[in-house]
């Protein structure tokens, strides 16, 4: 199957998780009567809104996110609209909202109204994993059935591998490679593995009936942090794997505990991400990118199994799992990818809704509210360092993409 259809499911599954993850932060304002005046898909200029009944809704210019802008919820923006309508010779109703602003509501229901955005995040992995483990199957152990026989791996273009060459079939299964008897995949793979640019005999059962062939394994590139320049035999064919499919209720625990797993990962990945070493790391990749590019450093490829990825190279990999032919390592990583950026978007650090909910705990510790122009200068400086390390992992996923890890 073609990556494209791996990267469109990529980009659709983001722009549904900004609406709902935005639908979460709309549905409980509502829910505790808060007045919530837009609801928008992408920012800067209106390319099309409409109103229902209080509340505007429509998409913008720039699709990089949505927002909902629920009354009184920033401090500042109530004292500029004062200001504007004040210029303009209107008056605001402030009897119409009464008891309706964001900062009018009890300290638990802006809590959840803030931690629901990242919570839908959640009950998405759940339910992807769930439809994962229930429709598609557990991936077992790989057989040594041929599930594809695939291009060759110095054009990726179509033109026929050495399996395809020696008349190797989808739906072959391998009984002997080498003179030796097969019953593992992991045999097969020690054999191609090792003969590269060497003829190798197999004998293949083919809808019961055998039949030998020889094939000759390519040169592909293995390297590892200990050998860069290490390489292997290929011949491009995939196993048939076993799959087995969950009853429901087992399906919906396995999702949530894969979950928690994912949850767990992001953790320490946005702990590692953001530490100085972290901060370090990327830069110096980045730095060791460059010279490669320019020529004064080695052309070795580099490990880069720690290297951080973006968007960009996040619809690159859901290409890449599109092209095994399997559906799990797909959801996988959506759903790896959408509980990310649930957990991210709860660090305590504003303008990040983590840090909304920091600013009401020192409240509610205080006993009175925060200055918001005190906040501002600390989520500009968060807000430009996110932005910076943005810039440089798409740099990275553009020039230094990670090398596949399906294949």
């Amino acid at each position: 199957m073609s990556g494209s259809w791996g990267v469109l499911a990529f980009v659709a599954t983001l722009v549904a998780m900004v609406m709902i993850h935005e639908s979460g932060h709309y549905s409980t304002a509502r829910l505790f009567g808060m007045k919530v005046e837009e609801f928008f898909f992408g920012f800067g200029p209106r390319i099309v809104s409409w109103r229902r009944g209080e509340t505007e809704y429509g998409v913008k210019a720039i699709p990089a996110g949505g927002y909902v802008k629920i009354s009184g919820m920033n401090e500042l923006a109530l004292v500029h609209d004062a200001e504007v309508a004040e210029r303009r010779g209107r008056a605001i109703d402030q009897a119409a909202d009464d008891g309706r602003y964001f900062k009018d509501k009890p300290a638990w229901q802006r809590a959840i109204v803030l931690a629901a955005g990242s919570a839908t995040h959640f009950i998405m992995g759940i339910v992807i994993l769930t439809l994962m483990f229930a429709v598609l199957g557990v991936i077992g152990n790989a057989t040594t059935t041929l599930d594809s026989v695939t291009a060759s791996v110095q054009s990726r273009t179509g033109t026929a591998g050495p399996a395809a060459k020696a008349g190797l079939k989808a739906g072959d299964t391998i009984v002997q490679a080498d003179g030796q008897k097969i019953t593992k995949w992991d045999q097969i793979v020690t054999v191609i593995s090792s003969h590269a640019e060497q003829p190798v005999s197999l004998v293949v059962d083919r809808s019961g009936k055998l039949v030998h062939l020889t094939v000759t394994p390519e040169t592909a590139p293995a390297p590892t942090a200990k050998d860069p320049n290490a390489t292997k035999g290929f011949i491009g064919v995939s196993p048939r794997v076993q799959e087995l499919r969950q009853p429901l209720p087992q399906a919906v625990w396995s999702g949530s505990k894969e979950t928690g797993l994912l949850i767990w990962d992001s953790l320490q990945s946005i702990g590692a991400l953001f530490s100085p070493s972290g901060i370090h790391h990327i830069f110096s990749r980045m730095d060791q990118t460059t010279q490669n590019a320019s020529g004064k450093a080695s052309s070795s490829q580099s490990d880069t199994s720690a290297q951080p990825i973006g968007l960009v190279g996040g619809a690159r990999l859901a290409g890449q799992a599109v092209e095994t032919g399997q559906g799990q390592p797909l959801l996988q990583l959506l759903a790896a990818f959408i509980v990310f950026l649930g957990v991210l978007n709860l660090m305590p650090l504003p303008p990040l809704d983590g840090g909304h909910l920091l600013v009401l705990a020192l409240e509610k510790i205080r006993g009175r509210p925060v200055d918001a122009r005190k906040v501002i200068p600390v989520a500009a400086f968060v807000l430009s360092v996110m932005i910076v390390l943005s810039i440089a992992i798409l740099y990275l996923d553009l020039a230094h993409p990670i090398a596949n890890p399906f294949g």
